[in-house]
């Protein structure tokens, strides 16, 4: 937790230099001094808010939790379509995260690799997992209630096949970053599960 509470602005400021600094050079690598690099802060004003990166780190999770998985969640219900409101989740980390997807993949990956080290890193990956399958259920629950989706698509196991999917996707993109076209495959990933999912794609 931090030491001091901090404004939105500068809350924001110094979370996502945070995030910059450990999609460059990742979690182990990156200190105190590219984090205020990144942000565009004094080090002294990083610890005012904070005694070490293990905190940091800890406010981060908070930060992804309450600000970008909410605002992702909310801005996915807002639309009608089930298979529009799919395709708009499947993308979403590209818009957020720029072209690439470069920030999100390694930040994700980061978290996965000290998941092990840190529990407020591994119950955020489970709480992430968590809403985004729920996400995912609801879609194809909806889809299937309306018919427009096929009636015997299972919405659980639809909605862990979409999130794995994603981060396998996320995994390979980040391992082979020269050859691999992430936004190609979640063009193909999203034509996959039209056909999988949609009556008038089995034709």
């Amino acid at each position: 937790m931090a030491r001091k509470r901090m404004g939105d602005t500068r809350r924001r400021q110094i979370l996502e230099g945070l995030l910059e600094a450990v999609a460059k050079r990742g979690l182990q690598d990156c200190n105190m001094s590219d984090v205020a690099k990144a942000a565009g802060v004094s080090r002294g004003i990083l610890h005012y808010y904070f005694k070490n990166k293990h905190e940091m780190i800890g406010a981060l999770v908070a930060y992804l939790r309450d600000s970008n998985l909410m605002e992702f969640k909310n801005s996915m219900d807002e639309i009608e379509d089930p298979f529009d409101r799919l395709k708009a989740s499947l993308w979403y980390p590209i818009q957020a995260f720029g072209p690439s997807g470069a920030a999100l993949a390694k930040v994700w990956i980061e978290f996965w690799g000290l998941a092990a080290h840190h529990s407020a890193v591994c119950e955020f990956i489970l709480d992430v997992q968590g809403t985004l399958r729920d996400h995912f259920r609801q879609i194809v629950e909806l889809g299937v209630a309306r018919k427009e989706f096929l009636p015997d698509i299972h919405p659980e196991r639809t909605a862990s096949i979409i999130l794995a999917a994603l981060e396998g996707l996320v995994l390979q993109w980040h391992f082979n970053q020269e050859t691999f076209s992430f936004v190609g495959e979640i063009k193909g990933l999203e034509v996959m599960l039209e056909r999988y999912l949609k009556p008038s794609a089995q034709s």
